[in-house]
């Protein structure tokens, strides 16, 4: 198989288990709300790498908390979610202009347009329900992405070791 293929099997397969993992931990919790947002969440911050899939994972946090608790905050003052909502992917949008955070932008946008046009009943509740998610499912993705990691490191090492041994052998 092609070093490029077995790329593609590799981080396909580490985004499937993260998606998995994240899914089962927030059941496993029994938190409410959704456990797409958590299988969501650790697919988009699954990386190549891990330390890519860390910054992800960070800027997914805080986008998410900037937005979902901005969110909840203007549909809890203004009353209307598709007022809030506007309002809010604007001042969400000039935000992350003036911050420079063009990565935080997707998902504080997803975040305000969830948290006001779902979270009408109970606004700060799905507020804090779609951030647990979301941490949930980023932190399943590092771990995914740790193991996944290491058993590769592991892998390289004994094929390695093994192509000296044989090497030394002849």
């Amino acid at each position: 198989m092609q070093p490029r293929h077995f790329e593609a099997v590799i981080f396909s397969a580490k985004a499937a288990v993260a998606a998995v993992i994240g899914a089962l931990c927030y059941k496993f919790f029994d938190l409410p709300g959704a456990p797409w947002v958590a299988a969501v969440s650790a697919v988009l911050v699954t990386q190549p790498s891990l330390h890519s899939s860390f910054q992800a994972s960070f800027m997914r946090v805080v986008a998410n908390l900037a937005g979902a608790f901005g969110g909840a905050a203007l549909l809890a003052a203004i009353g209307q979610p598709i007022a809030a909502m506007a309002i809010g992917v604007m001042v969400t949008g000039l935000a992350c202009y003036l911050l420079k955070q063009d990565d935080a932008l997707r998902p504080a946008f997803v975040a305000v347009i969830i948290v006001t046009l779902i979270g009408e009943n109970s606004k700060w509740q799905n507020s804090f329900d779609r951030v647990i998610a979301v941490v949930i499912g980023c932190m399943c993705a590092l771990v995914v992405g740790f193991l996944f990691d290491k058993i590769s490191n592991l892998s390289r090492l004994q094929a390695k070791n093994g192509s000296k041994k044989s090497g030394q052998q002849e």
